[in-house]
């Protein structure tokens, strides 16, 4: 059994997902309820399940009663005990016991957090007992719940636990959501799929014969399979416990599913109507509040439902047994009746709300109100109660739920007279703040739609600097999708913004950058120049920081030393109070430290910036920007572990295309160079995917076609490659050096290892693509000595691709590596440098060259160059210790198969830090850190911290660190 086997699994160390799905009324529910009796004296069972309230779910719905649950049962105060320092806190958000989180923090950074606590808490609890956590009926998930959902599949590792996820099959085509999320964890790792059919005839005579007590007749079988299909559900209603099946019983599967409600007593079924009005599940105060009877009196009235299984009930309420019996007692009441019973719990819930109920989260209870007063039609009603339960929904950051609240704002605006609507806002106004909670939700392609919106109905509106903030506002979101119109948005907003105010100098700011990354750099300087003398004007100390910051970031790349320029405008933004513009310059500082070849000080800058971020909450802004410029510079330096540390944790958050682009390039180029053709694949499919506004700025098209053609030539598709570079060099437009260098000495490359095969006849030709790459490295500038590495690199490949041995010109690309201490390239141009000195005969040489790029290749772990080094150390006849060392230890490996990152963290280890120390001081998560440790523990054989501690001193594991 694939659940039993998953549970074995998870209990074991392995954390495992089993997706279960079926039709409607086919048993997966009660698969479930049968598997977790079966493991409950072996692990803690926690469960909850997704709650449809008209177009969406209840946001974090299923996490939220798992976490009753567990409060049931241990208390707030021991499930506060089990996280650190005030962590709990954030727990708020699903449960008023924890008190109410902190408010004021980016959105994004405040979700992940108590993504992360959550994180924490199942991991905590599964060092106690094996966890298994039940997620019900996700085809009503929201995008609130499908976002935590995806984050703890991805990032439960090495825990003992089991997350068991059911879903309808027959929904597939109806939903939006539960396909791509579907779709999403099937490719997590651990993960594996459920699907439970329809019964044959012979099962479903097996479950008749589970009913009846005893062998039922062939024709019972007949009948009964013919009219319910195989599905269970239907062959448990259709049979009467005296094994008939009555001849006028309706073949409808309405009448079918109500035929156990018409027999139940009247009040019973009263009480049924007003319930299917409320949701799948119910708490027993507030179905006594909404009937007006008393707990004696609905305890009468709800038994016989219960009885009749048409109900069921736990410790303080009751669910219907199925979601399609509670949808067949809703269709069959009048739209009086519902609308009645949709009035009483709006009036219900709303005095919870003003009596300060503890019931559950004030967001929650005021979404349902909203949506309640919406299903009894009353507009004015509806439209309060969806304003407050937006505001509600941003503090408990359920932005999905919050962009829901808002749009049900504006379908109701104009059914409502004037004073019925908020005070001070107009319907614009709810569409700007609609269209930044779907930015925030995860949504910005309607985050895009709702700001057209804007932008359409701001036109009959003489306010020209407001629809200039919205044409910024949607160019914001244009770049978020990588969709064309930024800079005509900018444009546009820029000649409406015509006098010198702050809506100018914002617009400006913005119109500056977008500038740059489309490398129109004369005109960003202009823009940056303007913004300087407007701020000046205004007396914006900001502004004139930022323009400050523009000006020193331009003439970086034009090789200028700017540094202290930056940090100057970085200090005036903090003098000026904005802690976003001073974030934003760690972003400008690495990038520019890069690019002028000063990995290690862009490392240092990217760790503080990445903190100082994180701290102030800015985390989809600037925080995963930085920890992508970090994970550049780690990877330029050789520090490919930690990069892909950063890089698998800003790829686990809830990006747009532009969050992800620059992480995933990175994230290939270090799998193509490892040998990982799996990952590597992978990434360069979701690359291709991206939207084509990838292609608009040098940045991002060049690093993707370098990455293309290092992929073709890895697989040995020389032809492949070739045609990639040619289609490269085609965009005649300006471009960044430093992007274009690297992409020449690859296409050079390219044609240097196609000058010695046989190529398909259609293939391009490198003799004509290799005269085209001199002419363009003729007319590209070097500024700095990164381009002067790549374009020495580039020069010796041409005398290759030239079949010219150039030891001489390798050495010197050699050299200028090893000077700004980037290993991969310096290895590989020793490489050649020794397969050129092999060429002219010098041995010798070739053996001192073969000898330090093995020792760099090995640190790196980069397998195919490592065997690139291995054929020509056996080709030339030379013998390499480094290469004996590899063979015996994975590359990059200490003594035990320990990593350098492992290295680093058992020497906080024997020092006594905590996993949250650890993580401070490496700058990853304690979640990250809590894995190095676990690996640490298995690798060295032990079971303790003090035990790996005492193997580390005894073995002189840390004589270097």
């Amino acid at each position: 059994m694939l659940l039993a086997g998953a549970f074995e699994d998870a209990a074991g160390g392995t954390p495992r997902t089993v997706l279960t799905g079926a039709e409607a009324g086919c048993g997966k529910s009660r698969l479930v309820t049968e598997f977790t009796a079966t493991v409950g004296d072996r692990a803690m069972v926690l469960a909850g399940g997704c709650v449809e309230l008209g177009a969406g779910g209840l946001p974090f719905a299923p996490f939220t009663a798992a976490l009753r649950q567990l409060v049931r049962t241990r208390g707030a105060a021991e499930v506060a005990g089990l996280l650190p320092g005030q962590a709990a806190g954030e727990l708020g958000v699903l449960l008023p016991d924890f008190g109410t989180p902190s408010a004021g923090a980016d959105p994004g950074t405040a979700r992940a957090r108590l993504f992360e606590v959550l994180l924490t808490l199942l991991e905590t609890l599964a060092e106690q007992q094996p966890v298994v956590l039940v997620v019900e009926d996700v085809h009503w998930a929201d995008r609130s719940t499908c976002d935590l959902l995806s984050f703890l599949v991805r990032n439960i590792q090495q825990a003992r636990v089991l997350l068991v996820v059911t879903f309808r099959s027959d929904e597939l085509n109806r939903n939006d959501l539960l396909r791509p999320l579907l779709a999403g964890l099937a490719r997590a790792e651990g993960v594996s799929r459920l699907e439970l059919a329809r019964l044959s005839r012979a099962q479903a005579a097996v479950q008749l014969e589970g009913i009846l007590g005893r062998p039922p007749g062939a024709a019972l079988i007949i009948e009964v399979y013919q009219r319910g299909g195989g599905v269970p559900l239907l062959t448990e209603a259709l049979v009467n416990s005296d094994g008939t099946v009555s001849a006028e019983l309706p073949a409808s599967l309405r009448d079918l599913l109500l035929a156990a409600v018409a027999v139940l007593p009247e009040r019973t079924q009263q009480v049924l109507r007003i319930a299917a009005a409320g949701g799948v599940r119910l708490g027993h105060r507030l179905l006594a509040a909404v009937t007006g009877l008393d707990d004696a009196a609905l305890t009468a009235a709800l038994r016989p439902a219960v009885d009749a299984k048409v109900l069921v009930s736990d410790s303080d309420g009751y669910a219907f047994r199925h979601q399609l019996i509670r949808e067949a007692v809703l269709e069959e009441m009048l739209p009086g009746e519902r609308a009645q019973a949709h009035r009483a719990f709006a009036r219900a819930l709303e005095a919870r709300l003003e009596a300060g109920s503890r019931a559950g989260p004030e967001g929650t209870l005021t979404v349902l109100a909203a949506l309640h007063w919406r299903g009894a039609q009353d507009d004015e009603r509806a439209l309060a109660a969806a304003w407050r339960a937006a505001a509600a929904a941003g503090t408990a950051l359920a932005y999905a739920q919050r962009l829901r609240m808002l749009e049900q704002v504006l379908e109701l605006w104009d059914r409502v007279p004037e004073p019925a609507r908020p005070a001070g806002l107009d319907r614009v106004g709810v569409l700007e703040l609609a269209a930044d909670a779907a930015r925030w939700a995860g949504e910005p392609e309607r985050g895009l739609a709702l700001a057209e919106a804007a932008i359409a109905e701001l036109g009959a509106v003489d306010d020209a600097e407001r629809v200039a903030l919205m044409l910024r506002r949607r160019a914001g979101l244009r770049q978020e999708l990588l969709l064309p119109g930024q800079l005509d948005d900018l444009r546009a907003a820029l000649r409406l913004a015509s006098a010198p105010s702050l809506v100018r100098a914002q617009v400006l700011a913005r119109l500056c950058w977008a500038l740059k990354r489309e490398d129109r750099y004369a005109e960003s300087e202009q823009m940056a120049v303007d913004l300087r003398a407007l701020a000046e004007r205004l007396g914006d100390e900001e502004h004139r920081a930022e323009a400050d910051m523009a000006l020193a970031s331009l003439g970086a790349r034009r090789g200028e030393d700017t540094m202290a320029a930056l940090r100057g405008a970085q200090e005036a933004a903090e003098r000026a109070g904005s802690g976003l513009l001073k974030a934003w310059a760690y972003l400008t500082i690495t990038n520019a430290l890069e690019g002028g070849g000063h990995s290690e000080l862009a490392i240092q800058a990217g760790r503080e910036g990445l903190a100082r971020a994180r701290q102030l909450g800015l985390g989809r802004q600037i925080a995963a920007p930085i920890a992508g410029n970090l994970a550049e510079s780690l990877t330029s330096a050789g520090r490919w572990d930690e990069a892909v540390e950063i890089l698998d944790e800003v790829l686990g958050l809830d990006l747009p295309p532009l969050g992800r682009c620059e992480p995933l390039v990175i994230r290939a180029q270090i799998a193509v160079a490892r040998g990982d053709e799996e990952t590597a694949e992978r990434t360069l499919d979701e690359l291709r995917s991206l939207p084509a506004g990838v292609q608009a700025e040098s940045q991002r098209l060049l690093p993707l076609a370098r990455l293309e053609i290092d992929a073709r030539l890895a697989r040995g598709d020389l032809a492949g490659a070739l045609d990639a570079g040619r289609a490269a060099l085609i965009r005649d437009q300006p471009a960044d050096a430093r992007y274009l260098w690297p992409l020449l000495a690859t296409v050079m490359r390219a044609c240097a290892e196609a000058s010695a095969v046989s190529l398909p006849p259609e293939a391009c030709d490198p003799g004509r693509l290799r005269k085209d790459l001199e002419l363009r490295a003729g007319s590209t500038d070097r500024p700095g000595p990164v381009h002067d590495a790549w374009a020495a690199t580039f020069a010796a490949e041409a005398a290759r691709a030239g079949g010219r041995a150039d030891p001489v010109g390798w050495d010197a690309a050699a050299t200028a590596w090893a000077d700004l201490a980037q290993p991969q390239q310096e290895a590989y141009a020793l490489l050649r440098a020794a397969s050129a000195a092999s060429a002219v005969g010098d041995r010798d040489a070739a053996a001192l060259r073969l000898g330090r790029a093995a020792d760099l290749a090995g640190r790196l772990g980069a397998r195919p160059l490592l065997e690139q080094i291995s054929s020509l150390a056996r080709r030339a006849r030379v013998d390499l210790p480094a290469l004996r060392g590899q063979q015996a230890q994975p590359a990059g490996t200490a003594p035990f198969g320990l990593t350098e990152r492992e290295r680093d963290v058992l020497r906080l280890v024997a020092a006594g830090r905590s996993n949250r120390d650890i993580a401070a001081e490496l700058f990853i998560s304690p979640k990250t850190a809590s894995v190095h440790v676990s690996n640490i523990l298995g690798k060295l054989g032990v079971t303790s911290r003090g035990e790996a501690a005492a193997v580390a001193y005894r073995q002189h594991l840390l004589d270097d660190r």
